[in-house]
């Protein structure tokens, strides 16, 4: 057994079927589990807005601070630090003299680089990383092909599953987190600790339903609400996207709850006579748009999309571009969607499909700057899945 081990958290912010952190509190008498604030995720883009904007970074830092309360109560804390992962990482894997650094696996291009330029900055210490992929219903070495031979489409990915698709129980919470003796935890920033002025936040539009805070916590009780309701009570979900539409794509894209959990619960508190088989397709279509990424990568952020398709011209007009963003077109329903999205941060799924087509199909504008807005100011925002969606909008998607 291990003396020490660093866990890194990233987007796997719970103790529910937290794997690696699972593993990590089996595999050493101590652990300094930590969590980077990378202010690289606040700065603004070359349109002129943020990354991350003031609304997902006040989800995040709710997020953080539920995780390190969740944390205490099982003995430990929660070491927050500002600046770069793979250099807080390594430094910190020295101080506290730790053999290994445990952490979940990222597939986006950026956060790959970020992992491979970890490891090689722990080589120099000799400290080995150990990645767990957490993020979906179904592991990579299950699937019943490579991803190399990944299928063009969902549809066709979804039927070669049918007769493979077994999913594995979620893990249980670590029992007990011990630290070592002496540890600095560090403070959870503010919004103007990340660059951000909280004025940034602006809500023209009231949000109908009560704002929840960010953290493992308000997912889990989302989840209990949402299987006595829909479930248990038998009530049919109005529309075909209840991971989204149940707002519970907005704790699932920080790792707050996981596919696998809400799978299992859902499976579970099913009856007889009530089969929840919508929500199981949205959480392999999520599955498929992560694939996908890792598939193709870099292609998905690109006009050309994962089709490579460069006969599409799209206009870099800016002019237009604002007009959509600052809800000023001549359709009073886009205007609505994207005073919405600029207010709370929440789109459905039709809004979202209204706001993005009107985009492409009416304005021709680069659709990545669209996606790249979405990225921006939807909380629920993952890479695979915001820019898989606007793949297809744009019609440069599923092969």
């Amino acid at each position: 057994m291990a003396q020490r081990i660093i866990y890194w958290f990233r987007n796997d912010l719970r103790l529910h079927d937290n794997e690696a952190l699972f593993n990590a509190s089996k595999s050493a008498n101590e652990i300094v589990p930590v969590y980077v604030f990378d202010i690289r995720q606040f700065d603004k883009t070359r349109l002129g807005f943020r990354r991350t904007g003031a609304l997902r970074a006040q989800f995040l830092i709710e997020a953080v601070i539920d995780l390190r309360n969740r944390l205490r109560e099982k003995g430990g804390d929660l070491l927050i630090r500002i600046g770069d992962p793979e250099k807080i990482i390594a430094q910190l894997a020295e101080d506290y003299a730790a053999e290994y650094v445990f952490t979940s696996k990222e597939i986006a291009p950026e956060e790959t680089r970020i992992e491979s330029s970890l490891s090689k900055n722990l080589k120099v210490a000799n400290v080995d990383i150990k990645l767990y992929w957490m993020d979906t219903l179904l592991h990579a070495v299950d699937l019943p092909f490579s991803i190399s031979k990944l299928p063009p489409n969902f549809a066709g990915f979804s039927d070669q599953l049918k007769d493979h698709l077994t999913i594995k129980g979620p893990f249980p919470e670590a029992e007990k987190i011990t630290l070592p003796q002496e540890y600095e935890a560090g403070s959870i920033p503010s919004l103007p600790a990340l660059g951000i002025d909280p004025n940034e936040i602006v809500s023209t539009v009231p949000d109908l339903n009560p704002k929840l805070p960010g953290g493992e916590s308000t997912a889990l009780k989302l989840l209990d609400d949402y299987i006595q309701m829909y479930i248990r009570g038998k009530q049919r979900f109005d529309t075909n996207d209840p991971l989204t539409d149940t707002r519970l794509s907005d704790w699932l894209s920080l790792g707050c709850i996981s596919a696998r959990y809400i799978y299992d619960r859902v499976k579970s508190a099913q009856s007889g006579n009530v089969n929840e088989e919508q929500m199981l397709h949205n959480l392999l279509a999520r599955d498929f748009f992560h694939w996908t990424l890792l598939r193709y990568g870099p292609r998905m952020f690109k006009p050309s999309g994962v089709k490579h398709e460069f006969s599409k011209r799209w206009a870099n007009d800016n002019e237009v571009f604002e007009k959509w963003t600052n809800a000023e077109t001549s359709n009073a329903d886009v205007n609505t969607v994207i005073k919405k999205l600029n207010s709370v941060g929440y789109l459905t799924s039709a809004e979202r499909e209204t706001a993005s087509s009107y985009l492409v199909d009416e304005l021709g504008v680069n659709w990545t700057w669209g996606a790249m807005y979405f990225e921006s100011h939807l909380i629920d925002y993952e890479a695979s899945v915001n820019w898989g969606r606007w793949n297809n909008i744009a019609g440069v998607g599923e092969i």
